[in-house]
């Protein structure tokens, strides 16, 4: 506040406190600067400005507040008629105080002060305690009541005071009871008046005047600041005002005070409708040397007064504080007044105070309208009742009507009487009582309603789902969710001991996004490990049942046809896989092609899936996310997939993942740890929560909560609940529901709220562990439902299906004692499922069988379900029974006969595993019936022997388990009684060993077994009788229709069958290491095919004949059966097949098509590769197409970021030789764009990775300019290239780039060795030209002849050619190529002596480059053209038709390039 101006008189002035007062005392202005009342209070008085003089009456005060008030309008743009103090509003002189919420002003700033009509500052300003719209609060000394501010405001609210608005307000609720709206208000103002008394205790600074007693009416200045339009404020909260003279001022004097600044307060009738804004205390600075000084009551005395505001608050006006002081002087206890308070005050203080029990009594009236009469009344004779009980407040506050909780509080505020603590739940601290009516105006539902007796009384106490003080970790999980929304890829780990509630938090993502996203939740069991995919594949189809009902419905019809789309035939497996699918997308599952190879099946399942996520989230607009309980016990199988779900690039986005695991039961070498580096290597981002147990806090925050009650009344017993307990939450919840059910923690109807003993729960005695702890609670139940529940712990979970089967055949209680465990919470029951609520509950109550006893009850179930398996089908039941069997173990099977049984159960669960790609589960099934099968199985059982071997076989081939599939392979071939029965475990090793790399051990396997077989293939042929035996087959061929081909009869011989298997599985070897050896397979493919009929591996045999004879240049009969061999798999050849298929025909078909439309076959190729799980073909018609892409001109830096995804997949896919095939080309894209990249030429190994790896040296050295490495590399790239019998599109790169860097050496060296290169090069270049393709090899060719030219010298030639290649590479869009003709022009141009055309030549090549984005090349050429021609081509305008001679600049010396 500004301090006044100096004084220059000596006239005695009145102290402005004592002035108020009535008090006649008086100072020197300049001897003395405190009066001696004020001196005895330790304060320090503020002069009075005299009286004397001009008489400013009130309508002058008016009239100027109004002008000032009315300024302060206009500067914020307020109209005419805007409420305050002006011409003919209300005369609210408490208008002038301003709202920092709504004017936007620091009222607390230096230049803001108050000022009277003199100009000085006022007097009579006023300490404020202002409660903002954000809920912070700020002491402000500046606010004049009645005086306008001068700053910018618009007064929005009134003032009314405490009494008048109490009742105006529950006078209009047109009812004896309050309205929730008037209790809304009511918590506004009690909230505020708490949180500034608090203020005022815990700062240093504030006076005691704001601090509330019971020695004087504190309530008569309570002022509440209300918005008459009835409207909230900005943030949609009610906020109370109050005001506090630190004398015992009478209503009458409040209005004198309001009188003394000049104007009347004039209040309508207020409304509860109406909106309290905010709250704050004004004190006087006469209180700075007031009464109050002497008070400083003790805390107790403190909310004990305030209590009795707080009641007549609540009550609507039926209490006064001022009677009760009334009642203090009829007990002889005067209350003091100005003259005498200074010397009795203290005594007053000690003397005998007011007790609630002398105070107050209780009439049981009925007709009462409250049941709270006051016994104070000066004009009331009769005696009071001198015990009153708290109850008897309560019960009296529950007449009213007021909910029980503020009940309660009010009676443990007035429980306080005498500054003792009556009641152990009494409060002890002001801050406390702030603090709970806090909660009781943020938290209505839980702090301030009525609790629900009547269902609690029934269900008891219910934790519902409570989230544990988890709210950081749910909003990282939002945020993850957002992201992956967004587009990125995110996986969420949620890790912990057990019972920390991962589970529970993960579902409450699940309810968080339930709305707008779909929630798949996948939860794995230790029991039931054995289920083929179990737990992945029910989740999936639980989301698909849904779609039943809505089948019809477009949304449905939509994504039923993005799936058949997407899988095309392979949409069969994806319905094996998720049965549900069957009803919207028509697929009998009864049929489909079981005699597809296994080796690619577990790669084919994992693209299935993908592409069903893909599709599912597309179709929703939605993100899937992926919920993964309890993922230490996760199958092998489940986790593979779900890497190749997250790390796939082209999944596209919206898949979000979550998982949790018991992160001491997780080791680093667990299977999930390998799924989470490698998702992170492949760019999926990590959220890693770690959850612990909760500490005392959380503990006492959570109980707050569950039993709505304040945290100090349940302090003592949430400290007993964690020393219990440890602050695990699983404990905690099942503990705090016991206590419930055993009577020790009971919901109190009389009072309506939850009341414990907490010396019974101290001594209660607990185990130390939650299992033990869970052990004794289900104790306590009926045997029918102990013993339902050890059943249950066998399977983990049970439908109602297997259930019935066990009750119907074994005579078992289970459905009414499961229910009856879910009434207890032990167990819940989703749809037809019945499940642990907790897998420890399961642990526990399996652990507490004995061991013998567990085996044989899993026996006994085990064989009941694999009759009804036996007879009723299902794979599912069959699953179930053998993981039951299999727990049991042969060690109790009954006989041989059920011994040989239960091994040939297994070998069908073997192999409806297979048929679901889950490898993991099928090899424990096989194994586990080896186990079953007798002593002399081999003997006895022959067949089922056999089978089971060659099933292992496929199994450990797939699983990479070679050393398992050579024992296997010896104990066959040991016991096989023909060779016949052994090739099918022998064409399992021979694939084997191609894998391991020992490709020539393969290849001599399959070689010796052909020859068994009686089609042995011939030792060596030259080349010239290979290329007769192709054209002999050739002409046979010619006289049979395509039609007829497709047509043709299929093979019977089973002996050839497997022959042609032996020769297909030959191809790809023979061709990488003995290339003389491989045309002769592929004519002895086709040779039986026309001898014996066609087989599912035929396509393979043509589609090579097709790229041999390309390769021999009988170009148009090899197209026309490579097209042919892509027709047989198009109409429905085997999936296994496909990807060998359209990669060898794409490779002949893009010499007579664009190679921007093969390439389009090549991603559908890939597409078909990765469903039929071909891995390797995939990722070879990816690295084809990469190629194909920098060969045909896409732009450098776009083509980076394709090589990138492409890199991903390869890698992700842990093809590793494509990769670095890829990696090798991205160091040509770098060397252009300009960057450096590493080579990995050591990675490639075969030679013909090695001739990639040098045409790629070849390519960067030849674009780049680098004579010293150019003929180095060239040399190399001739050396290593061999002939092969297959035509391959990167041959045409192999022969451009190699004949023009011959052309350019020959130039340099004039060795003509390297002139004949570049005409052989040429040469295929033209046969491709003419024969195939001139879209993609005129211009080549023509650039090739301009070099030859240039090379002969032949300058006329040279130019028309370089012209006429330069414009056909940019009508055919190869921009990479017009480049270079125009490079290659200036070059000839430049050495002609012809500068100017040279120079254009160079421009416009350079502005190719740049298109192309080759930005290392436009570096070199101007380096180049700077340094010869003097110029830069940059800034040379282009100008079209580069081939006219043009000689401006005139003649340049001749200069050999």
């Amino acid at each position: 506040m500004s301090s006044s101006p100096p004084l220059t008189t000596q006239k005695s002035r009145a102290c402005v406190g004592c002035h108020l007062a009535k008090c006649k005392c008086s100072y020197s202005a300049v001897n003395q600067s405190t009066c001696d009342r004020c001196l005895r209070l330790h304060k320090t008085c503020v002069p009075h400005v005299s009286r004397q003089g001009k008489r400013v009456t009130k309508a002058d005060k008016a009239a100027k507040a109004a002008a000032n008030h009315s300024a302060a309008c206009a500067s914020v743009g307020a109209t005419s008629d805007a409420e305050g103090v002006s011409g003919g509003s209300s005369r609210d002189p408490f208008t002038a105080v301003t709202d920092n919420s709504r004017a936007g002003t620091n009222l607390n700033a230096p230049n803001c002060s108050i000022k009277s009509d003199d100009g000085y500052p006022n007097p009579r300003t006023h300490a404020a305690f202002v409660v903002n719209q954000g809920g912070a609060a700020s002491l402000n000394y500046d606010v004049a009541m009645g005086i306008a501010c001068e700053v910018d405001t618009t007064p929005p609210t009134s003032i009314i005071p405490l009494r008048q608005w109490i009742q105006g307000a529950y006078d209009s609720s047109g009812t004896s009871n309050c309205v929730p709206r008037y209790i809304e208000s009511c918590l506004q103002i009690a909230s505020s008046l708490a949180e500034q008394i608090t203020n005022a205790e815990e700062g240093s600074s504030m006076r005691l005047g704001l601090l509330p007693h019971d020695l004087a009416n504190w309530a008569e200045l309570v002022v509440v600041k209300v918005d008459q339009s009835g409207s909230i404020g900005n943030d949609g909260n009610e906020r109370a005002l109050a005001t506090s003279s630190s004398l015992n001022l009478e209503s009458e004097r409040l209005e004198a005070l309001l009188d003394s600044v000049g104007e009347e307060i004039k209040i309508d009738t207020p409304d509860c409708r109406n909106s309290v804004v905010s709250a704050e205390i004004l004190l006087n600075d006469f209180d700075q040397g007031g009464a109050n000084c002497y008070l400083s009551p003790h805390i107790l005395q403190q909310i004990y007064a305030l209590g009795l505001v707080f009641y007549e608050l609540f009550s609507g006006g039926k209490l006064s504080p001022l009677e009760v002081m009334q009642f203090n002087s009829s007990r002889h206890v005067a209350a003091p007044n100005a003259e005498t308070m200074d010397d009795s005050l203290e005594k007053l203080v000690n003397s005998q105070t007011v007790s609630l029990a002398d105070t107050l009594t209780l009439h049981n009236d009925k007709e009462a309208d409250i049941a709270i009469s006051i016994g104070i009344d000066n004009r009331r004779k009769k005696p009071l009742n001198s015990h009153v009980s708290s109850n008897s407040w309560f019960e009296s506050l529950k007449l009213i009507g007021l909910p029980s909780p503020l009940c309660e509080l009010l009676c443990n505020m007035l429980d306080c009487v005498n500054g003792d603590s009556r009641g152990h739940e009494s409060y002890s601290k002001m801050s406390d009582v702030a603090y709970d009516l806090k909660l009781m105006k943020d938290k209505p539902s839980t702090f301030l309603h009525e609790l629900d007796v009547v269902n609690l009384s029934s269900s008891g106490l219910q934790m519902g789902d409570h989230l544990f003080m988890r709210e950081e970790e749910l909003a990282s999980l939002k945020n993850a969710y957002e992201r992956s929304a967004a587009g990125s890829s995110e996986f969420a780990i949620i890790s912990g001991s057990s019972g920390t509630g991962k589970s529970h938090l993960a579902l409450h993502l699940g309810c968080h996004i339930s709305n707008d996203g779909i929630f798949l939740c996948v939860k794995f069991n230790q029991l039931q490990m054995a289920n083929p995919f179990s737990a992945l594949v029910s989740a999936f189809n639980d989301y698909c049942t849904m779609f039943t009902p809505i089948k019809d419905s477009d949304w449905v019809k939509t994504m039923a046809a993005k799936l058949r789309d997407a899988l095309g035939r392979d949409v069969y497996h994806l319905v094996k896989l998720v049965p549900s699918l069957s009803n919207i997308l028509d697929c009998d599952t009864s049929e489909g092609a079981h005699n597809e190879d296994c080796v690619n099946g577990q790669r084919k399942i994992h693209y299935i899936l993908t592409r069903f996520v893909e599709v599912i989230s597309a179709c929703s607009k939605a993100t899937v996310t992926l919920f993964l309980d309890d993922l230490q016990w996760a199958d092998e199988f489940s986790l593979s997939a779900l890497e190749q779900i997250m790390v796939m690039p082209n999944r596209g986005k919206g898949l979000f993942v979550v998982g949790c695991y018991r992160d001491d039961e997780v080791t680093e070498d667990h299977p999930f740890k390998k799924v989470v580096g490698k998702a992170s290597d492949n760019g999926v981002r990590l959220t890693e929560i770690q959850l612990e147990c909760m500490d005392k806090d959380t503990v006492n925050r959570i109980v707050s909560d569950l039993l709505c009650l304040s945290r100090r009344l349940v302090k003592s017993l949430s400290e007993i609940l964690y020393c219990k307990t440890k602050g695990n939450p699983l404990f905690f919840s099942r503990l705090l529901m016991s206590l419930n059910r055993d009577g020790l923690l009971n919901l109190s109807l009389s009072r309506r709220r939850w009341v414990w003993d907490e010396e019974l729960i101290q001594s209660r005695q607990l185990p130390d562990d939650v299992a033990s702890f869970l052990l004794s609670g289900i104790s306590k139940l009926s045997v029918e439902v102990q013993g339902a529940l050890q059943v249950l712990s066998c399977f983990g979970s049970i439908e109602e299906k297997e259930s019935s089967i066990l009750e119907r055949d074994l005579g078992l209680d289970l459905m009414l004692p499961l229910q009856e465990a879910v009434t207890e919470g032990f167990v819940c029951k989703n749809k037809v499922k019945y499940n642990f609520a907790h897998d420890r509950i399961q642990e526990t109550v399996y652990c507490s069988m004995p061991l013998n006893n567990r085996c044989h009850d899993h026996m006994k179930y085990g064989t009941c379900l694999i009759r009804s398996s036996v007879e009723q089908g299902g794979d599912d039941l069959l699953f179930t029974a053998l993981g039951q069997i299999n727990l049991a173990g042969p060690s109790l099977v009954a006989d041989s006969n059920q011994s040989t049984e239960f091994a040939r159960c297994h070998l069908i669960a073997g192999r409806k595993a297979v048929e679901l790609s889950d490898f993991s589960s099928a090899s424990k099934f096989v194994k586990s019936g080896m186990l079953f099968l007798t002593k002399h199985h081999w003997r006895d059982h022959y067949s089922l022997s056999l089978e089971m071997f060659e099933l292992a076989a496929k199994i450990s081939l797939v699983l990479g388990d070679f050393g398992q599939l050579a024992l296997l392979h010896k104990d066959v071939r040991e016991h096989a009684r023909c060779f016949e029965d052994t090739i099918d475990i022998s064409l399992s090793v021979m694939i084997s060993l191609a894998y391991a790399s020992k490709i020539p051990d393969s290849i001599n396997l399959g070689l010796s077994m052909l020859t068994t077989l009686g089609h042995e293939l011939p030792n060596s042929l030259s080349e010239i009788e290979i290329t007769t035996l192709i054209k002999q087959t050739q002409r046979e061929l010619s006289g049979i229709s395509d039609n007829t081909l497709m047509d043709y009869r299929q093979m019977t011989d089973t002996t050839h069958i497997m022959a042609m298997k032996i020769l297909a599985k030959l191809e790809l070897p023979a061709y990488l290491v003995n290339p003389a050896l491989h045309p002769l397979i592929t004519l002895k493919m086709i040779n039986m095919s026309i001898k014996h009929g066609m087989c599912f591996v035929s396509p393979i045999g043509f589609a090579y004949f097709g790229s041999m004879l390309a390769k021999i240049d009988e170009m148009r009969d090899g197209v026309r059966f490579a097209r042919l061999a892509k027709k047989m798999v198009d109409r429905g050849g085997p999936r296994q097949i496909a990807g060998d298929v359209i990669f060898t025909t794409c490779e002949v078909i893009s010499f007579f098509e664009p190679f921007q439309t093969v390439n389009e076959y090549r991603i559908q190729g890939e597409a078909v590769a990765s469903a039929a799980g071909d891995v390797y073909f995939a990722c070879m018609l990816r690295l084809l197409y990469c190629a194909a892409l920098l060969w045909s001109g896409m732009n450098l830096i776009a083509l980076k970021r394709v090589f990138a995804e492409a890199a991903l997949f390869m890698k992700s896919q842990n093809h590793l030789t494509t990769y670095y095939f890829l990696l090798n080309a991205n160091c040509s894209v770098s060397a252009l764009v300009g960057n450096s990249d590493k080579d990995f030429k050591d990675k490639l190994t075969k030679p013909q990775f090695v001739t990639f790896y040098y045409l790629q040296k070849m390519f960067q050295s030849f674009m780049l300019n680098r004579s010293d490495e150019l003929r180095q590399h060239v040399e190399k790239f001739f050396e290593l290239r061999k002939s092969s019998w297959m035509l391959l599109s990167t041959y045409a790169a192999h022969e451009f780039y190699g004949g023009l860097s011959s052309f350019r050496i020959y130039r340099e060296t004039g060795d003509t060795l390297w002139l004949t290169r570049g005409n052989q090069c040429k040469s295929r270049i033209k046969l491709w030209a003419e024969q195939g393709s001139s879209w993609n090899f005129a211009h080549r060719l023509l650039l090739m002849d301009a070099e030859e030219h240039f090379c002969h010298h032949n300058n006329t030639y040279a130019q028309r050619s370089y012209a006429n290649a330069i414009s056909l590479a940019g009508v055919h869009k190869f921009v990479n190529d017009e480049a270079l003709a125009c490079e290659l022009a200036g070059y000839f141009y430049l050495d002609a002596g012809n500068s100017a055309t040279s120079l254009q030549h160079f421009t416009r090549a350079n502005k190719k480059y740049m298109e192309w984005g080759a930005s290392a090349k436009v570096r070199r050429i101007e380096e180049f053209v700077q340094e010869k021609i003097g110029c830069n081509p940059s800034i040379v305008v282009d100008v079209d038709g580069c081939g006219s001679p043009c000689d401006s600049l005139g003649s340049q010396k001749r200069r050999n390039i």
